[in-house]
């Protein structure tokens, strides 16, 4: 009899090792389209505390997927730009009036460190950038108010930026954003955006160096813009969000 081979087993192939999910770029969302132009809208007052962000709308007006939109959403949620509520949607972040004041006060506090570190470091091409800038307020025609509420913005970034400290950059990039959202949210029917004559000012002694004069200033400044706010929410109409958003040029740079 011949002797049957023992069966050979296949040898086991080894299972493929899991892999963990890629950490999330924030930077790269921070730069998306969608964020962007919901964060520029917000910072010029376009939309308001409290509008409904709804998913349709904003691809339509994006020119991309819901799914695409509803990634943009979570993101702004995290940095409480955005509150989603479950059944109901998503919404632009209405600030307390405690909170409000908060902001204000921490503004105040950082911006007036970004003013001393900013002289501390203050160069040739820093004196330049700045430069340019107070020239190009100075030459904008104020009737832009779009336009004015974006440029008085970029001051306070650029003085955050020549502090050459990144954290500072990111912390007042995000509490100017907050701070629209409260002025939006507490500020008085036919109050300016911005005195004219306070970023000049401001400007002028950070280039002259004078480190205490400069601070003092730019504390004023941000008292000034507390003053503002009252402990009453308004009932403004939010605006149609497609109408917004065609005006700042977004469907084109999201793409779908």
């Amino acid at each position: 009899m011949k002797r049957s081979r023992p069966l050979r087993r296949k040898p086991k192939r080894p299972e493929p090792k899991r892999q963990e999910p890629d950490a999330i770029d924030l930077r790269s969302t921070d730069d998306d389209p969608v964020v962007q132009g919901i964060l520029t809208a917000i910072s010029q007052k376009r939309l308001k505390p409290g509008a409904k962000l709804g998913e349709d709308k904003l691809a339509k007006a994006f020119g991309t997927t819901r799914i695409h939109i509803r990634q943009a959403l979570s993101h702004l949620a995290s940095r409480k730009v955005v509150m989603q509520i479950p059944n109901r949607g998503a919404f632009v972040y209405r600030p307390s009036w405690e909170e409000a004041k908060d902001i204000l006060a921490a503004r105040r506090v950082i911006e007036t460190a970004t003013v001393s570190a900013a002289i501390d470091r203050l160069d040739k091409a820093g004196r330049a950038e700045l430069k340019a800038h107070m020239e190009l307020e100075a030459r904008h025609d104020r009737n832009d108010r779009w336009a004015s509420l974006s440029l008085t913005a970029e001051f306070h970034v650029l003085v955050a930026k020549l502090a050459g400290n990144r954290v500072l950059l990111e912390m007042s990039r995000e509490l100017m954003l907050r701070t629209s959202l409260a002025i939006a949210t507490f500020e008085q029917p036919g109050e300016p955006d911005c005195l004219p004559d306070a970023h000049p000012d401001i400007g002028a002694l950070i280039l002259a160096r004078d480190k205490a004069s400069a601070i003092d200033a730019m504390r004023h400044h941000i008292e000034e813009m507390e003053q503002r706010i009252r402990p009453k929410e308004g009932a403004d109409e939010v605006d149609e969000l497609t109408a917004i958003f065609r005006e700042i040029d977004a469907r084109g740079r999201a793409g779908g």
